[in-house]
């Protein structure tokens, strides 16, 4: 299979576990009764998955200075990654599943557009044209319709 192909495939699928992990852990912040308490548990069981893969893989441990070496605003990531879940176990029983991963599709491509126009993050620059100002109005469109039916 063309390396091309399965990094698009991987991207799909990544995608299509928003929606699942949405409803995961908004069930999880009900039986919990608290999002808190489901944000946490959800990254306690990453963290002990993650720990469990890099045993098996037997991965290298980065020296102190990778760690050092990064760029300091780099480890915010996982704040904005606990904000997430937070807000999708928040705001999934009151929208809906459906509603809540257009918006954050909305949200995601909103925001890369706005890190490629200006280069943000080390990020590449690509640069904001009338195609993929048509795509961003299009996707709003789509969004409106979903929302609104």
């Amino acid at each position: 299979m063309n390396n091309s192909i399965l990094l698009i495939i991987l991207a799909i699928s990544a995608g299509a576990m928003i929606p699942f992990q949405s409803a995961m852990n908004a069930d999880l912040g009900k039986s919990l009764q608290s999002p808190y308490f489901s944000a946490l548990s959800v990254f306690i069981i990453a963290a002990i998955g993650l720990t469990i893969f890099i045993l098996i893989t037997k991965q290298t441990l980065p020296g102190v200075q990778h760690f050092t070496s990064a760029p300091k605003w780099s480890y915010l990531g996982g704040i904005l990654g606990g904000t997430y879940i937070l807000l999708i176990v928040l705001l999934a029983p009151k929208l809906g599943i459906g509603n809540v991963t257009v918006l954050v599709l909305l949200g995601q491509i909103l925001a890369a557009m706005v890190i490629d126009q200006f280069g943000l993050l080390g990020a590449t620059i690509h640069l904001l044209n009338w195609q993929r100002l048509l795509g961003v109005v299009l996707l709003v469109s789509g969004v409106y319709l979903i929302k609104k039916f």
